[in-house]
């Protein structure tokens, strides 16, 4: 009987599905809303700034090469594969089925949801550093706006992306340009100081550096909605990460050609770590130093737009890898239940509600800034197994003995063998050096919500198992 009404319902849902709708600008913005530039740029940049120094822009440029090379794994990707679902149907496709994509299916929901809670969490923090608004205020709201967002559908919330991202860009390039037009700026080579900074602390520079340009994951899972997917997606994976990590290289470097127009080189050196061993941001030092209030109607229009991009781009993301799970049969049927708009609306619900919650009650117990620093960490693991999987997929692919040109993928397998193998490494570096000290206890979440994942899959298998047994027992009695 409830095979009888999942299969009426998934017919009567194939009727209406995703429709292709979105250009090379929608997934773009909409990338780049998830990498929360401002956010990214007060945080991550001014991390990297504070380890490496003056050799921060540098580092910034390593860390978005390597995120670069993680991205044309998923670019390579979307080439082959162009429904709905991005690593869930990756791993399906490439890597032995359904029973290991809903694996990543499941980690990639982990990741995305907690990670966009994040993000929110994050800019609702420093809007309340550094302005006084507190989080109760502008975290509900942030989510408001995202949930009804993603309720009304991808075009819009694409449309909004394109208008609040391209405000977004603009602001951040006209305060780094005006930081280096200051009077008494110096203007530096960042390449000359490389060889003062230790190798090792180099690195741990470049990991935070690595964070900046993320976002392009997001694009993925999109692919059943883009127009010429096979070329649209690659390159939107390509540029958002380029622009991305220059946009937090003018930033960084700008701001310290300002902090060098005030201080000498010591003084500032100085500064970057007294200011980092405070908590505090070294960027938004610099930049309130020179615009005073000025900077504060951009601050509140640059958090509370990240923290609605950010959310809104693992929404829709983790809304189309539930979407896709559940038209292959792996979830239930109503959750690939698609509205006269092309959006699926209870996907789309589940993941918004499942991240405000989130937010909502992680920040009101721990606080924001704790909130922010334990989702953050424990998407982390879960981000480390998608992108493996991704990478392996890639692998795996460049050796089917089927013909690359089928997928209208050019036959460059030797690229892609080598590619895959090297961000695979990467990711993994990438995952020690964040890891290391971390007690196992804190995993424990995440361990949690994986052994359901796997006992869903038992269960889920053993049940087709009896039906199909049982209907076997049943037609041979009839048979007699």
């Amino acid at each position: 009987m409830n095979n009888h009404v999942n299969n009426n319902l998934r017919s009567s849902v194939s009727e209406v599905g995703l429709r292709r709708v979105l250009g090379f600008w929608d997934v773009f913005f909409a990338s780049l809303g998830g990498q929360s530039p401002f956010l990214s740029d007060l945080t991550y940049a001014s991390a990297t700034l504070a380890i490496a120094g003056l050799a921060g822009p540098v580092a910034i440029i390593i860390g978005t090469l390597i995120a670069f090379i993680n991205g044309f794994v998923v670019a390579r990707l979307s080439k082959r594969v162009t429904e709905a679902g991005g690593y869930y149907k990756y791993a399906t496709k490439y890597l032995g089925g359904k029973s290991t994509g809903f694996f990543i299916g499941w980690n990639y929901l982990f990741y995305a949801i907690l990670y966009g809670a994040a993000y929110v969490i994050g800019a609702s923090y420093l809007a309340q550093w550094i302005l006084g608004i507190p989080w109760q205020i502008s975290l509900p709201i942030s989510l408001a706006i995202m949930t009804i967002l993603a309720y009304l559908g991808i075009r819009i919330s694409a449309s909004y992306a394109i208008f609040a991202g391209s405000l977004e860009m603009a602001a951040l390039i006209l305060i780094s340009m005006a930081l280096l037009l200051i009077p008494h700026g110096i203007l530096f080579n960042p390449f000359a100081y490389v060889s003062s900074v230790p190798l090792s602390t180099l690195m741990v520079a470049v990991v935070y550096a690595i964070a900046i340009p993320t976002g392009y994951g997001t694009i993925a899972p999109l692919s059943g909605e883009v127009k010429r997917a096979r070329e649209t997606i690659s390159r939107a994976v390509e540029t958002v990460i380029i622009t991305g990590g220059a946009l937090a290289a003018l930033a960084i470097y700008s701001t310290a050609v300002a902090g060098l127009s005030y201080m000498n080189i010591h003084e500032f050196i100085r500064f970057l770590n007294e200011a980092t061993g405070k908590g505090l941001s070294p960027v938004v030092i610099v930049l309130h130093h020179f615009l005073g209030v000025l900077l504060d109607p951009i601050v509140i229009f640059a958090m509370i737009n990240d923290g609605v991009l950010g959310a809104l781009a693992y929404v829709l993301a983790s809304s189309r890898t539930l979407y896709a799970m559940a038209d292959d049969g792996q979830l239930p049927g109503l959750l690939s239940l698609v509205n006269s708009k092309g959006n699926p609306v209870i996907s789309v619900l589940i993941s918004a509600l499942a991240l405000d919650a989130i937010a909502l009650v992680i920040t009101y117990l721990l606080g924001p800034f704790n909130a922010f620093l334990l989702l953050g960490f424990l998407s982390m693991l879960a981000n480390l197994i998608v992108h493996l999987s991704a990478n392996f997929a890639l692998l795996r692919a460049a050796t089917m003995r089927i013909k690359a040109v089928l997928y209208g993928v050019d036959t460059i397998r030797w690229l892609d063998k080598v590619v895959s193998v090297a961000a695979a490494l990467i990711t993994i570096f990438t995952a020690t050096e964040s890891v290391l000290g971390i007690n196992i206890i804190e995993l424990m979440p995440y361990f949690v919500v994986l052994a359901i994942a796997v006992v869903y899959l038992v269960v889920r298998t053993l049940v087709i198992r009896g039906t199909f047994s049982g209907s076997r027992i049943h037609n041979y009695k009839m048979t007699r």
